[in-house]
């Protein structure tokens, strides 16, 4: 019996919250996709998709940060890639 197609495995990252002195948006989407990568018990090899949540705006000397740029930063290479926002 196989389960692709099924089933998804999720991880859950946290980061600080608040105004961090020093962090940067893109800071804040890799540290939370690597501690869920972690939580879940994968390895970046096994992220086939990845879905940011929310769009926060950029600082003023950065630029914006994209599902497509953070996979990149990660080192992934997901299949499907969206961002989802309330």
């Amino acid at each position: 019996m196989s389960l692709k197609d099924k089933y998804a495995i999720v991880g859950v990252g946290y980061t600080p919250q608040g105004r961090v002195p020093d962090r940067t948006s893109l800071s804040f989407h890799l540290e939370a996709c690597a501690n869920a990568i972690r939580d879940a018990g994968l390895r970046k090899e096994d992220i086939d998709g990845l879905i940011c949540y929310r769009h926060f705006p950029p600082s003023s000397d950065e630029g914006d940060v994209t599902p497509y740029l953070v996979a990149q930063q990660l080192g992934l290479s997901p299949i499907y890639l969206s961002q989802d926002a309330n």
